[in-house]
């Protein structure tokens, strides 16, 4: 249970973030990273049990029917990432509480929170179904991670989203031949099946997809561009994801597949030749970058492909070190990405062409940077020249002629070397050179250094300084490492220091002698290869291929581009019209159909007809939206009628209050719109009316066709015979709703969700004076009509101009009727299991109160709290999905329902599920009328749905991205404080604020001090 324990914290942390960022705002991540220092305490017995020789394993049936299992499983390969996704980011999320600005936060937090959660399950996944969609929302996590940085951000998460995403499609490829080529989902199951000894090219095959998929995640050339792109994230961000946990998910998948794998050529091959080119080529992009962040992104590219190499060559010292590399490599990348935050926070720049001499100023996060760098660049007695020298002699053992080994080995050297020179970059230019020195005022202090950022920064890097010293006690991890990749052999791993003089360390004296040469020569090569090689960067080559793509859509796009609704219902409606109605006439006319059964026409079908043709004929003559909408209604009465005719009490009722819900709002946009529609071309109308009559006749022909000739159905006979036995209900409706079809239940509900969502957030991208425009600028402005009145005090004048004495019949109706609606709908919710009723009926019955409420205001206002629709709808899905958790929990089945009895009733957990459907549904009414109801009068739309999510408000936001009031605010401090630094700098004395003054004239301040506008921010002097 160790497992579950650890991925229930990691859960936890997700649900956790919400309170603690109201609560603590940036300082959340101190409670974080509490709850993952006890989810790596929760996973201590297993990992100890791990490293005694042992395999923790748990397993419950998840989709029994398909054979598919949620299983766990932590070996030696899952031990070292999971510490790794628990450790390093607890120090990530100490150091985020001083890295962050004051403010919640929220979604950073909740979205770190969700991919250690998705990486910590990827890692422990023993099923390929699970390890496939933790995969996927890594890539999620990752792109809303990046995204949440704002406009910078919002390219590079596409680019990131659509490489990842690929590496998702080709792993999904490779699950799927596997399951269908072994017969199970079980990861150990599938990789030991003999299928793959007997069909080498399927193995093969196989091999490729996976290696893809890795090289998206992992940054391998082709697919490297991303990670740069990435650096628009915050540093915490690139800190723990791009360097210690996403990239890594590619190298633990390589490292997964290994025991499949690591004797397959194309495997061996290819894995080695792009990681030594992918550990080359950023190597040398690092060195031309003068942004400390991008040159980190570059050399974690760079390592990453001294990894892959390593796994490629598949032997048991290569692996090893490739495992050993990884541990060193997170400790020291993590917190160099945490010091270039500590730089940037001192200075405001991360550009070493701007940089000032640090090392004095800064001497603990010089030193600090000393030994991460040192690290990287593989200088005894680091932990990475270990690391390194181990990597060496795996590349020695790479597969095929006896040169291939040298020839990897002599790669590897020569890759090494640029990144010696990329370490001494960031070491020389960042702190010792101070090449923007003149750029930099001497009064002009550095920002003080909180004491989190700089310690848990360090706290990495320092890590490594002992751990290279007692390297030994990292035998035993990376031995159960390897026999997790190597399953046939017994790892007997000695790790060291020194070696002897060997090869590997003639190598690295061939790297050190290299490296201080160009250290000697920095001044002059490194600024002259800060260049960029081609004409373009990956960001370019993506929109280049991106290009003939989206052109291609946008001329598919054209095809239904249009405003008219003509454009997109008519081809629908002529091929249901062709389908339909020729197939049901070629049944008809062949004889191929049952005979009808008996008695199924009645008289009542006959008046339901009547009126029905009525509305219609209503709703296609009509010259006034008001009149089309009251036919409107009477087709949906007529086919209400009918339903409760043909004996369906609960689609009826439901049919019924949609109905009047429905009518409702439409009333409430039609006061947006013109009073009548405009008018059509004549041909238009003509041609509308031959399609409506002939879909109408095929529709008809098709109903006529195929109903009322065949007996019930097997599965109907089942719900109808076998359901109350299962259920304990007796309304077969609602059981199936509730318990067999729950899950597409869950789906509609999401939907129903999303659209009361959707409509916050549309709206919410629209500023107030596009909503409601005053009425000289609205084309769809209707005056009041003029009404020759009775004076002024006169009961006609009153029931006209002051129309709120109208409201009083209806507000004493609501009195009387709410609250007996209120106990239908309860009753209605109670016994929905076994009488007409349950969770959509009650909550449409509950959205009628709410109904009348809005209809017996005197003025126009919301209904109830503001955040309460939105919180409802929230609560309503949350409880629906942790009914179905509680059904995995207890019966091993998502939505498996739970019942007993409980003193004398008979409960079960299908009235939770009911209860969440009945608080969504009652969210999205009241989150319709309160929107489409907002009238213009105290409260326009804009700040109603503004207020849906912030609260009460003063007015509407002046927001299209989805900023809180705290941002708005932090936006127009920061503007009034550049208009007042660009004043003082022009000279300008203190007075009205330049920005607010639209003109130029007697009186602005521009004239007034004598200061032309133009100079206004120019900061030479005059």
């Amino acid at each position: 249970m160790t497992l579950v324990l650890t991925l229930a914290v990691c859960a936890l942390s997700v649900l956790a973030s919400f309170p603690l960022t109201r609560l603590l705002g940036r300082h959340a991540g101190w409670g974080l990273a509490a709850l993952y220092l006890a989810g790596a305490a929760a996973f201590w017995p297993a990992a100890r049990s791990v490293m005694a020789g042992e395999v923790v394993t748990w397993s419950r049936p998840w989709v029994p029917d398909l054979g598919v299992e949620l299983s766990l499983r932590a070996d030696g390969i899952g031990v070292v990432f999971t510490m790794i996704a628990l450790v390093i980011g607890a120090v990530v999320l100490a150091y985020s509480t001083a890295y962050l600005k004051p403010g919640r936060h929220l979604t950073f937090y909740l979205y770190l929170a969700v991919f250690t959660l998705a990486m910590v399950g990827l890692v422990l996944a023993d099923d390929l179904i699970l390890l496939f969609l933790c995969w996927e929302l890594t890539s999620l996590a990752s792109f809303l991670l990046i995204a949440r940085s704002g406009f910078s951000g919002e390219a590079a998460s596409m680019r990131t989203l659509l490489i990842t995403f690929l590496g998702g499609l080709t792993l999904l490829a490779a699950v799927g031949i596997m399951v269908a080529a072994t017969g199970t989902t079980g990861l150990q199951e599938a990789l030991a099946h003999p299928v793959w000894d007997e069909r080498p090219g399927l193995t093969t095959g196989v091999a490729v997809l996976v290696l893809l998929s890795a090289f998206t995640k992992s940054a391998q050339f082709p697919f490297h561009v991303w990670l740069p792109d990435a650096m628009a994230a915050a540093t915490p961000v690139s800190a723990y994801l791009h360097a210690a946990a996403v990239v890594k998910a590619g190298i633990f998948l390589l490292m997964r597949f290994s025991p499949l794998f690591h004797d397959v050529a194309v495997w061996n091959a290819t894995l080695i030749v792009v990681g030594l080119f992918t550990c080359a080529l950023g190597g040398f992009f690092a060195l031309q970058k003068t942004d400390l962040k991008k040159l980190m992104a570059y050399s974690t590219v760079s390592q990453l492909g001294l990894i892959v190499a390593a796994i490629g060559v598949g032997t048991e010292y290569a692996l090893a070190a490739a495992v050993l590399h990884v541990i060193a490599h997170a400790l020291f990348k993590s917190g160099l990405f945490m010091m270039v935050g500590v730089i940037d926070h001192a200075t405001g720049t991360r550009d070493v062409r701007r940089l000032p001499e640090l090392r004095r100023a800064m001497p603990l996060a010089f030193w600090t940077t000393v030994l991460g760098c040192a690290s990287m660049a593989g200088i005894p007695p680091m932990l990475g020249f270990a690391s390194k020298e181990a990597i060496f002699t795996g590349l020695l053992e790479s597969p095929g002629p006896a040169w291939t080994g040298w020839a990897a080995l002599v790669g590897g050297t020569l890759a090494s070397v640029l990144t010696f020179a990329y370490c001494a970059k960031i070491v020389y230019h960042g702190f010792v050179d101070g090449r923007g020195g003149d750029r930099w005022a001497e009064d002009e202090p550095l920002h003080p250094t909180p004491p989190a950022l700089g310690i848990f920064a360090a706290l990495p890097i320092l890590a490594g300084v002992p751990l290279a010293f007692a390297i030994g006690v990292l035998d035993t991890p990376v031995d159960r490492a390897v026999a997790a990749a190597l399953p046939h052999v017994e790892p007997e791993t000695h790790l060291s220091l020194w070696h002897g003089v060997n090869a590997e360390l003639v190598a690295t004296l061939v790297i050190l002698t290299l490296g201080v040469l160009v250290v000697l020569g920095r001044r002059t090569l490194l600024p002259a290869l800060e260049r960029e090689t081609f004409g373009t960067d990956g960001a370019g080559v993506i929109a280049a291929l991106i290009a003939p793509v989206a052109r291609a859509g946008m001329q598919l796009a054209l095809l239904v581009r249009a405003d008219s609704p003509t454009r997109h219902v008519a081809p629908v409606l002529v091929v249901l019209a062709s389908v339909l109605g020729g197939g049901s006439a070629g049944l008809l006319l062949t004889g191929r159909l049952a005979e009808q059964h008996p008695d199924l026409d009645r008289w009542t079908d006959a008046v339901a007809l009547v009126v029905i043709l009525l509305g219609v004929l209503g709703v296609c003559i009509s010259q006034s939206r008001l009149a089309a909408t009251v036919s409107l209604s009477a087709v949906g009465i007529g086919i209400t009628v009918q339903i409760f005719a043909l004996g369906g009490p609960d689609v009826g009722l439901t049919q019924l209050l949609v109905e009047a819900l429905t009518i409702l709002m439409i009333m409430l946009v039609l006061q947006k719109l013109p009073l009548r529609f405009g008018r059509s071309p004549r041909w238009g109308q003509k041609a509308a009316i031959a399609l409506a009559v002939t879909t109408g006749a095929a529709t008809g022909l098709g109903a006529f066709a195929l109903t009322g000739r065949r007996e019930r159905s097997e599965i109907a006979d089942y719900y109808l015979t076998q359901g109350p036995g299962i259920t304990h209900g007796y309304n077969v409706v609602n059981t199936i709703l509730v318990e067999f079809r729950a899950l597409d239940t869950l789906g509609e509900l999401t939907v129903l969700g999303m659209a009361g969502a959707a409509m916050v957030a549309i709206i919410s991208t629209v500023r107030d004076r596009y909503l409601d425009p005053p009425p000289e600028q609205d084309r769809s402005f209707v005056p009041d009509p003029e009404i020759a009145l009775r004076p002024p005090g006169s009961p006609a004048h009153r029931a006209i101009n002051a129309a709120w004495g109208n409201a009083v019949p209806m507000q004493l109706l609501v009195r009387l009727t709410a609250p007996l609606l209120v106990i239908i709908s309860l009753i209605l919710f109670w016994r929905g299991h076994n009488s007409p009723g349950g969770g959509f009926i009650a909550a449409l019955v509950g959205s009628t109160v709410v109904a009348l409420i809005y209809l017996a205001s005197a003025r126009d206002q919301a209904v109830g709290p503001a955040r309460l629709p939105m919180i409802l709808i929230g609560a309503g899905i949350s409880l629906a999905v942790l009914t179905g958790l509680w059904g995995v929990a207890a019966e091993g089945s998502f939505l498996a329902p739970i019942s007993g009895d409980v003193g004398s009733l008979y409960l079960t957990s299908a009235l939770l599920f009911d209860l969440g459907v009945y608080a969504a549904v009652l969210g999205l009414v009241m989150e319709a009328f309160n929107l489409l109801g907002a009238t213009g009068g105290r409260e326009r739309t804009r700040e109603r749905a503004d207020e849906s999510v912030e609260g009460e408000l003063t007015g509407p936001m002046d927001s299209t991205r989805g900023e809180t009031p705290s941002e708005l605010e932090e936006r127009e401090r920061v503007a009034r404080e550049r208009a007042l630094a660009s004043t003082e700098a022009a000279g300008v004395p203190e007075g009205p604020d330049p920005r607010v003054r639209g003109r130029v004239g007697r009186r602005t301040t521009y004239l007034t001090h004598g200061v032309p506008p133009g100079s206004i921010g120019d900061r030479s002097d005059p």
